[in-house]
């Protein structure tokens, strides 16, 4: 970790960030009553597939709500609201699953760590700050809108609380990933990492019930990209490719097929399990969970290409 960190936080920052635990506590961003940021279950490299599910952390520490000017509803309506749990049949095949416990709109881990808006912050921008054009939308690694493009802080923020939540909060995520799939590489020759998400309805895009991302065959092998598509569509799910979804930031940094590691995107949609207004799971919960479970069984029996 202290190699990721001497590459992620220059100099400048480090020298003040690093060492001092007292400025994580003033910040508000004490965590003695939250849960660790990321959980792992299961077994590293016991095979080469990894589960993770980026989005679908529910804890709002209350220092984060009490900057915010939106109530918790609206906050909560870019969760990937019970994916982890979906994704429970696939894990007990053997794959490790990895999951946030923070939710994307306090820190999106899908996002390059400096992709940030400046404007969001008061007083001096450090110069390794590069906002791309999600993030100048707002979209960035500590998004500033949400829902409906709805600002979510009530005044600007102090550039240290973005630099904070990277540390604390981002980077973990990613020291995790990326020990997972680097465990699984080493083992066997390669790694996959399915990267599990929830969507709404997507009617400019046809509706599908799943959409793959493999920024349009970039990020892992046609084989695999093919095998589940044909899975899903055997199983009577309308599936779609690369839109309107075809992979954040973790699918292409990850996704590296010259170096046999590959990452596939996969989003579901949320009306096939829950009631998106509730967020509360219905009978069609079990039905996609198990189809879930088949496509992991049937990459698990596939991959790697011949």
């Amino acid at each position: 970790m202290k190699k990721f960190a001497s590459s992620l936080f220059p100099p400048s920052l480090r020298r003040f960030l690093l060492p001092q635990q007292e400025a994580h506590e003033e910040s508000g961003l004490d965590r003695q009553m939250a849960p660790p940021p990321v959980l792992v279950s299961g077994t590293p490299a016991t095979g080469a597939v990894v589960l993770a599910s980026p989005h679908s952390g529910h804890f709002y520490p209350e220092a984060f709500i009490r900057l915010t000017r939106q109530p918790l509803d609206i906050l909560r309506s870019g969760e990937d609201s019970h994916v982890e749990k979906l994704a429970q049949g696939a894990h007990t095949l053997g794959p490790p699953l990895l999951q946030a416990t923070f939710p994307r709109v306090f820190c999106d881990v899908n996002r390059a760590a400096w992709d940030l808006d400046s404007r969001m912050f008061h007083g001096a921008i450090p110069s390794f700050v590069a906002p791309s054009d999600r993030g100048l939308a707002g979209l960035g690694s500590i998004p500033r809108i949400v829902a409906d493009r709805r600002p979510i802080y009530r005044q600007r923020l102090p550039f240290m609380e973005a630099a904070l939540r990277i540390r604390h909060y981002w980077m973990p995520y990613h020291v995790t990933l990326a020990d997972l799939l680097e465990a699984a590489r080493a083992q066997h020759g390669f790694s996959l990492l399915l990267d599990l998400h929830s969507m709404p309805d997507a009617p400019q895009a046809g509706s599908p019930d799943f959409v793959l991302g493999d920024r349009y065959g970039t990020s892992c092998t046609p084989h695999l990209t093919n095998l589940a598509e044909q899975t899903l569509q055997g199983l009577g799910f309308k599936v779609a490719r690369n839109l309107p979804y075809a992979g954040g930031y973790i699918t292409r940094h990850y996704g590296r097929p010259t170096s046999n590691m590959h990452a596939l995107q996969i989003e579901m949609r949320r009306g096939l399990y829950m009631d998106e207004n509730t967020r509360t799971p219905h009978s069609g919960f079990t039905a996609l969970s198990n189809a879930l479970t088949v496509l992991v069984e049937r990459v698990l029996a596939h991959f790697p290409p011949a």
